[in-house]
């Protein structure tokens, strides 16, 4: 804990202070309205923290920090607020119970690496020690990516537009590199050490890999359970989560690149990640139906198909898509109103997901079939059938409305 001294410590002409329940605010710049208020924000965060990790309000009642927002980082070390042993840092740093944020040419981005700081000091504090990199700067970019109204926080969104989030950039860098074939597999940020994050990068992998262990329906209750065993920065809690995993581990790959092609802003963790792990049967001998929801993400057919094998499928059904402002009436061919990733929107969708058995160099996207109404598809790879209707996945909530889908040999 920061001294009383360190806490109300005389401030040089050219400092300002704002502080909160929990956090001193101290900067060399004029006290906007937005530099007013991250006391208010900060203290926030700390119910929305304990909530998180599990921590009761009067275990925190003395906990404090002083956080340090930078216009000219040289004047904070001549005036002593940067200890030595400090590295220099791009844009934020959390050391015992200080934080040091760089000025920012966004509010948004300014708050969002106070709360990543800030994340890192809570989970210091409730744990003792540094967990591996992966999953200290994935929970700090899960916990830091947030919405403020002015009034109300909330801690761990998924931004609906870039525009909510200026400067922070995750989501639109884990798609360029989707693109460039360049995007890392999820074993290579497990393994990320304590030098990755130099890059900005291994944020926006380590918090897309925090957010598909924590709400992947196989992985959540392990990613859980990972807080309960000592927090060590060595690679002893990713292995124990690997040990936990490892008779899935071959689905959960396939599972990963089938969530980083569809995460885009708007990602709606509701709809539901796909499951290589779903049930099927091989399609032999006789037709399959299967119904599925326009507004859900992928589906599982419970079919599974070989390679090099003919299938033929039919989809029949009505219902809508982008309902606002006018719901748009769609049959399984789309609508050529408005097209995503090169078909018509509300298109019927097909992936022939199989487990990965060897780590892959790097994340793919999934390779998707446009079936629309249907017709005789050749499967390039074995695997289990998966449909949707062609949508991000953020927009797929405002559908209604059914498909029916015959599928076969």
């Amino acid at each position: 804990m920061a001294s009383a001294a360190a806490q109300l410590r005389e401030l040089p002409a050219g400092y300002q202070r704002v502080t909160g329940e929990y956090i001193d605010v101290i900067t060399d710049m004029p006290l906007s309205d937005e530099l007013r208020e991250l006391p208010q924000v900060f203290d926030e965060a700390m119910l929305l923290w304990c909530e998180e990790f599990g921590v009761a309000l009067e275990e925190v009642a003395t906990w404090r920090v002083e956080a340090f927002i930078m216009l000219d980082r040289g004047r904070f070390e001549s005036a002593g607020f940067i200890p030595k042993e400090v590295p220099n840092f791009p844009f934020g740093f959390q050391y015992g119970n200080q934080v040091w944020v760089a000025e920012q040419p966004s509010g948004y981005y300014r708050r969002h690496l106070l709360l990543h700081e800030g994340t890192h000091w809570f989970m210091n504090r409730r744990y003792g020690d540094h967990g591996p990199p992966w999953l200290m700067e994935g929970m700090a970019e899960w916990l830091g990516t947030h919405r403020w109204d002015g009034n109300r926080l909330s801690l761990g969104i998924i931004p609906q537009d870039r525009q909510d989030v200026p400067y922070w950039g995750r989501i639109s860098l884990i798609q360029k590199q989707l693109a460039d074939g360049t995007a890392p597999s999820l074993e290579t940020i497990l393994r990320y050490g304590n030098t990755a994050h130099q890059q900005v990068d291994a944020y926006a992998w380590s918090w897309a890999a925090v957010l598909f262990l924590k709400h992947h329906p196989d992985t959540s209750k392990f990613f859980q359970r990972l807080f309960q065993q000592p927090m060590r920065s060595d690679a002893s809690m990713t292995r124990w989560l690997f040990a936990r995993l490892r008779e899935r581990w071959p689905n959960v790959r396939q599972d990963w690149n089938a969530y980083v092609t569809e995460l885009e802003y708007g990602y709606d963790l509701s709809r539901g990640m796909l499951r290589t792990s779903d049930p099927s049967e091989p399609l032999v001998g006789k037709q399959v139906t299967v119904v599925i929801e326009a507004k859900q993400a992928w589906q599982a057919a419970g079919v599974s198909v070989e390679a090099g094998s003919k299938i033929k499928i039919s989809a029949t059904g009505e219902y809508t898509v982008n309902a606002k402002p006018t719901p748009w009436r769609c049959e399984p061919d789309g609508v050529t109103l408005e097209y995503y990733r090169g078909e018509p929107l509300g298109k019927l969708m097909l992936a022939v997901i199989a487990p990965i058995d060897q780590e892959p160099q790097t994340t793919s996207r999934l390779t998707l079939v446009p079936i629309g109404s249907g017709g005789t598809f050749t499967m390039a790879t074995p695997g289990k059938l998966y449909f949707k209707v062609n949508e991000a996945n953020g927009g797929l909530a405002d559908n209604t409305g059914q498909l029916t889908i015959a599928i076969a040999p």
